[in-house]
């Protein structure tokens, strides 16, 4: 059964991959901006970020994701408002999915090199449970596209693998019956 405890149900309004505001544009220009809060905001957003409900990573992550919330709402205030922030979100959701899709092929790529290392080493036990520990813990994730994406791939590039793995479960179940 899947440990669902950092799952978290958002809002209709809000996917949790609009948490992912990027650092810099299209053109990877940045601005960095200095300021001070009070220390128990900053222990506040540690706890928030250390208990790792939300998909947040860095103090950066959790900024960001803040302003561009806020300026929604203070658009929503007051309006009409002279605003770019059509074109930011359209930015945004570009910029987010260049990195999910890079993160996505670093990840296939580590895990295939893993999982070819140990086959290369004649261990196919351990590059079998790799696989499969992999898989569990994709599977705990929050149910969409991404998810959905790396099971496929996951499951297309270490296939035969897997099904030595079915056929190692039987054999476990019809020894455990007879």
């Amino acid at each position: 059964m899947p440990n669902n405890d950092n799952v978290v149900e958002f809002p209709g309004d809000l996917d949790s991959a609009q948490f992912r505001i990027s650092a810099t544009d299209t053109k990877g220009h940045t601005v960095r901006k200095w300021f001070n809060i009070q220390p128990m905001y900053a222990q506040m957003m540690d706890v928030i970020l250390e208990s790792k409900k939300f998909p947040l990573r860095t103090t950066g992550d959790f900024v960001r994701h803040a302003i561009v919330r806020y300026i929604h709402w203070l658009e929503s205030i007051h309006k009409p408002m002279k605003s770019v922030t059509g074109a930011l979100d359209a930015s945004n959701a570009v910029l987010r999915d260049i990195e999910f899709r890079a993160e996505f092929k670093h990840f296939i790529e580590k895990l295939d090199k893993q999982v070819d290392i140990l086959v290369d080493e004649g261990d196919i036990g351990a590059a079998r449970k790799l696989v499969l520990e992999v898989l569990r813990n994709i599977e705990d994730m929050p149910d969409g596209y991404w998810r959905d994406k790396y099971l496929f791939q996951i499951r297309k590039g270490h296939e035969k693998l897997l099904q030595g793995a079915a056929r190692a479960s039987l054999l476990a179940f019809n020894e455990e019956e007879g």
